[in-house]
């Protein structure tokens, strides 16, 4: 039995470096792409300006494709475990997102209101891992198609590809936009997977219980997750 002060030290590691590389490679990423892919639309400004922003959008997009690709190769056990997560669901999810997490109450009225105990991900951050895997799939795969190949298709074809290309992006943007806020809010997530990936036992009891009670263990006096997620 570890005694109370160190169990306040222990640190369990939640994000491992192919994680936090993938989200540096989004940062550097889809952001910028983000940013250019509005200015491409809206095309403010001299001609000279949108086709920077172009290029910029092109460069960011390449980034971002080859940070899924290296994070396929260096965190594919990740992945697995990400899917397994994010595709299972219970009424415990369902009851976490009505009242969203409970952070409307915490950020709005100051308060703290009872929910459902979560494993390494909430409902919320599933939600998010869905729409990103299916939105960055056809993102990164309609943006090259309209960079590279144009010529090779049905113009409708194009226009349509092009026009899922626009509002799914502005789709995924607002929603990186609501996933940036909260995971700067929540300061501890933050500084674990844009640091060293670790994160204070008592944080990660608080948000993840379900995690910490039946996914982790203790290796060489510190907390850190198990190499092989069983049953996640």
């Amino acid at each position: 039995m570890v005694n109370h002060h160190k169990e306040e030290h222990a640190r369990v590691l939640k994000h491992r470096w192919p994680s936090r590389l993938f989200h540096w490679g989004l940062v550097i990423g889809f952001l910028p792409a983000a940013i250019t892919g509005l200015i491409i639309w809206q095309k403010p400004g001299s001609e000279e300006f949108v086709n920077l922003a172009m290029r910029i959008h092109i460069v960011s997009a390449a980034i971002l494709t080859i940070s899924a690709f290296t994070f396929m190769f260096t965190g594919f056990d990740r992945i697995v475990a990400f899917f397994r997560l994010v595709l299972s669901w219970s009424r415990h999810d369902l009851e976490w997102l009505k009242i969203g997490g409970g952070y409307l109450h915490k950020i709005l009225l100051g308060r703290e209101v009872p929910v459902m105990p979560m494993d390494k991900l909430n409902s919320g951050q599933k939600l998010m891992g869905v729409i990103m895997l299916v939105g960055g799939a056809f993102l990164t795969a309609s943006g090259w198609l309209l960079y590279s190949f144009i010529p090779f298709f049905p113009k409708l074809f194009v226009y349509w590809v092009e026009f899922g290309h626009l509002w799914i992006g502005l789709a995924m943007t607002a929603c990186l936009v609501g996933h940036m806020f909260l995971g700067i809010y929540n300061q501890g997530e933050f500084k674990a997977m844009f640091g060293d990936g670790t994160q204070p036992l008592s944080e990660v009891k608080h948000h993840n219980p379900l995690w910490v009670a039946h996914k982790i263990e203790r290796v060489t006096g510190k907390t850190t997750e198990e190499p092989m997620e069983k049953g996640a």
